[in-house]
């Protein structure tokens, strides 16, 4: 088995598009339905992610870009050939600062503006677990290691520790830097470490999903710290990249005999050592500034000063960067995005997605849904085909409840429409003869106001839904609202929307942030759906630990055939990342995150020297 590098399977679509790219290219890219497919790629199969790729790039420059995918391929080739056989006895690689960075850091003024629907409710890095939180979280705090910008190739790389080894797959030695200082003025070190991993555990909210396996953690010298699994996992060091460390005398100086963890005090404030300093919190607005006592330089072009605005009304954002005003967008529906590109001077960004779209069923529901029969005839309703064609093509079926594109091993089969099946099932019920002049009974189903494809699913279902005789009750609300509606499952609807991503390398992340029950909403996770099943849980908890491939892909088929039998959800492809931004900037997305997200310190003003 190899544990340094991720495959995950090509978009098999990708060819296709990208000689459209050129044909419209080439006609002037008028029609805004299509401009969007002329931007499509694919990861490669030897790597997990692939750089985003732009129209002008592939018309300007195909052959350069031809020859550095070659040298990619190349290089993982040789780091494939390289990587160690055991699964278990792993080692990191030591990187050091530039040469000559001096400290402070005299820094440009590169502002950059970041648009999104909702703003974290919280900045405590133990309690924010969602794409708006994750946005603050990436840019105000480090972590012990990271994966490289846009995640190509999956392969953790050092951040505040410099080394880490292995010997025995439960007991990892972490080296750390000496070299790093947090915003609040003190020196970073092995107590600081301790201090959050023991904070996020305490806490236990979404946060502390990567830290499950977690038993032990101790401080074995000033900058060397132990961490102990409860049993060995493949994954873990893909785990920390989510686990973001703070500030031990931050937590001192402001916890109280209430608070312990300070966080009241974390939830509007922070104790970082990251890139970025907080320095206004608004109601619709945080903005961060450069630090200047960061321990990596702030390479040429790179922005100094970020903005997150919220436009809960993403055409808003969209005008906002046609007229120059956002820099990026995060997690707007295609159609929004074709508009945007239109705009002069603004692009679109693409890479792939390791995620999904998931409908979740209320499992603790009352009437019908309560049948696992009318779950399924829900299910075999939806026109999949019609979803796809709605997102131009860029998406892939779905096979369950884990994302399509993932080496996951054997996968169920493709979900398709049945209604013929759908009637049978909803007769054997109970509820036969429905149809759209028979209406049976009412289901609920709320999703993202002015997120379009959230919105479009709300009326493809009720118009699939009619011809069983079932009607639908449509709530679009905003993200914290339907985080609200969700925190119990007497005020959820009978279906809600979700888009679950793959957090790391492991894909049995989505199974533990959506299935097994300590996840429930109501404890900070995100099983909607209140699900709970005792072989799920028990499975899911050990897939990481398995280090044979094959073996782990049977388990996963076990497990993902246990949720489809039950219905939990209904699957939905969900589209590739496909994202506005400015032509002035490089940068990246990363797949293995939460729902687009993007770190800025890695982005580039190629006006400003970037």
């Amino acid at each position: 088995m190899k544990i340094g590098t991720y495959r995950l399977r090509p978009l098999k679509w990708v060819a296709i598009l990208a000689v459209l790219a050129m044909v419209a290219t080439a006609c002037g890219g008028d029609d805004a339905d299509e401009a969007p497919a002329t931007q499509a790629t694919q990861a490669p199969a030897t790597e997990a992610t692939q750089a985003a790729t732009t129209t002008e790039a592939m018309m300007e420059e195909p052959d350069e870009e031809m020859a550095e995918e070659d040298a990619t391929e190349e290089m993982t080739e040789e780091m494939d050939e390289e990587e160690p056989e055991s699964a278990l006895a792993t080692e990191g690689t030591t990187t050091t600062v530039a040469p000559g960075l001096v400290r402070p850091q005299v820094l440009e003024d590169i502002p950059f503006v970041f648009s999104n629907i909702a703003q974290t409710a919280s900045l405590d890095p133990a309690v924010a677990w969602s794409s708006d939180g994750m946005l603050f979280v990436r840019s105000a705090y480090d972590t012990l290691l990271e994966y490289p910008p846009g995640s190509q190739p999956a392969i953790v790389q050092p951040a505040l520790a410099s080394e880490w080894s292995t010997e025995d797959g439960l007991t990892y030695t972490f080296t750390l830097r000496d070299d790093v200082n947090f915003h609040d003025g003190n020196p970073f070190d092995s107590t600081d470490v301790v201090k959050s991993l023991e904070r996020i555990q305490a806490i236990g909210q979404g946060p502390s999903t990567p830290l499950r396996n977690v038993v032990s953690y101790e401080a074995t010298g000033p900058y060397e710290v132990q961490i102990t699994l409860g049993q060995p996992d493949t994954f873990f060091t893909g785990l920390l990249p989510k686990v973001p460390i703070v500030s031990a005398e931050a937590i001192e100086a402001n916890a109280t005999a209430d608070d312990p963890w300070a966080e009241a005090w974390f939830a509007e404030n922070e104790a970082g050592s990251g890139p970025y300093v907080l320095d206004t919190l608004a109601a619709d607005m945080i903005t961060l500034n450069g630090f200047t006592d960061y321990w990596r330089p702030f390479e040429p072009g790179t922005p100094t000063r970020v903005t997150l605005r919220t436009d809960p009304d993403a055409s808003t954002a969209v005008l906002l960067m046609c007229q120059g005003e956002v820099d990026s967008i995060g997690g707007i529906g295609p159609d929004l995005v074709d508009q945007a590109v239109a705009c002069d001077g603004v692009k679109a960004l693409i890479q792939p997605r390791f995620g999904l779209g998931t409908v979740v069923f209320n499992q603790l529901a009352d009437g019908p849904i309560s049948d696992v029969r009318v779950r399924k005839a829900i299910a075999l309703a939806i026109d999949y085909d019609g979803w796809i064609a709605y997102l131009n093509g860029r998406a892939e079926p779905t096979t369950g409840p884990l994302p399509p594109n993932a080496e996951i091993g054997p996968v169920p089969d493709v979900i398709r429409q049945d209604l013929d099946q759908a009637k049978a099932l909803l007769a054997e019920a109970g509820y036969g003869g429905g149809g759209p002049d028979n209406i049976l009974f009412t289901i609920s189903y709320a999703g993202l106001a002015f997120l379009s494809y959230e919105a479009f699913f709300g009326t493809l279902l009720t118009e699939n839904l009619k011809e069983l005789g079932i009607g639908v009750d449509v709530q679009l609300v905003g993200w914290p609202e339907l985080v609200q509606l969700t925190k119990s499952p007497e005020t959820t609807t009978d279906l809600a929307y979700l888009i679950l991503n793959m957090t790391s390398t492991d894909p049995s992340t989505v199974l533990k942030s959506a299935y097994v029950t300590e996840s429930w909403a109501d404890q900070g996770g995100y099983n909607w759906a209140y699900y709970s099943n005792e072989m799920v849980d028990e499975l899911t908890a050990g897939v990481s630990g398995i280090t044979d491939d094959e073996e782990r892909g049977l388990v996963l088929r076990q497990i993902s055939d246990q949720i489809i039998a039950d219905q939990v959800a209904i699957w939905m492809p969900q589209p590739i990342i496909y994202q506005p931004v400015l032509e002035k900037w490089d940068l990246l997305f990363e797949p293995l995150d939460f729902v687009v997200q993007t770190r800025f310190f890695h982005a580039r003003n190629t006006e400003m020297g970037g």
